[in-house]
């Protein structure tokens, strides 16, 4: 049967699929290689995630961004100066763009001339997800083993090497004070430096269910939670999880960080408070 409908322009049809959620989009893909090629294409790519996510930096630091920013807020165990110049956790504190993800201070988006946005895209895109997950369910990070507890940002930097970073990598491209650079907490890339040995698989006690360093609240969708988890070990596969400042602070900043994309590393940072 042959359609009457008269075809729409290219420029079109890609405007109109660019109000769609991003698994809409890759179902579009999928109707002939036309279309695959446009809605893959950098140019589309870089149109979807500009028009779909604000990367204004937030005016104001809020959440942790904020209570890193005061000595009030947080305890430290190394001698102060007089005037407490030396009370800082940054040297050149992190930002978060208004859709709520926490970059580096030095990354300018505008500036980034190599930028590939189909990778970036993916990046955010798994980003928004944990976000959104991490609301609906509750997430906090650190009830594990009774370490205590804190709320979840979501972070992205660049990262063109093979291997994810190591603990050393993250001191230097956040600036930590020179007094939390000890004994950093590492735990995944098959190696645990911590003395506890986290299950690879969530756990279910009470209606909340857990993996690794992140637990639901109690009164969450146990089905919907266990769905999302799976979804993060094939995301988060390999990981490594980094607290800064365990031996000088607390809560510390903690890191859990993956390859989300191409040229890219995000994941989790939240305060641990370790007792």
């Amino acid at each position: 049967m042959t359609s009457n409908l008269p075809s729409l322009p290219s420029e079109v049809i890609e405007k109109i699929v660019a109000f769609l959620p991003l698994p809409d989009v890759c179902i579009c893909m999928l109707v002939c290689k036309e279309w695959k090629e446009m809605f893959s294409s950098e140019q589309f790519s870089k149109n979807y995630v500009l028009n779909h996510y604000n990367f204004d930096d937030e005016e104001q630091p809020s959440g942790h961004l904020y209570a890193w920013s005061d000595p009030e807020e947080w305890f430290h165990y190394w001698d102060d100066n007089e005037d407490n110049s030396n009370v800082w956790v940054f040297s050149n504190p992190p930002k978060r763009w208004k859709c709520g993800i926490v970059h580096l201070a030095s990354y300018s988006l505008v500036s980034d001339k190599q930028l590939k946005y189909k990778s970036f895209l993916r990046a955010v895109y798994i980003l928004s997800r944990i976000k959104k997950a991490a609301e609906e369910l509750g997430l906090d990070c650190g009830a594990w083993a009774n370490e205590g507890s804190g709320l979840i940002e979501t972070c992205l930097f660049p990262w063109d090497k093979d291997s994810l970073p190591t603990a050393t990598d993250i001191i230097s491209l956040y600036g930590f004070n020179p007094e939390m650079q000890k004994n950093p907490l590492v735990r995944g890339e098959g190696e645990d430096k911590d003395s506890g040995d986290e299950s690879s698989d969530d756990e279910e006690d009470g209606g909340c269910v857990r993996w690794k360093s992140l637990s639901t609240s109690y009164d969450v969708d146990v089905k919907k939670a266990h769905a999302f988890f799976d979804w993060m070990k094939e995301i988060f596969s390999p990981y490594i999880q980094i607290g800064i400042g365990c031996d000088a602070m607390n809560p510390v900043p903690c890191f859990i960080l993956a390859k989300l994309a191409p040229g890219w590393v995000g994941g989790l940072l939240s305060s641990l408070a370790l007792t």
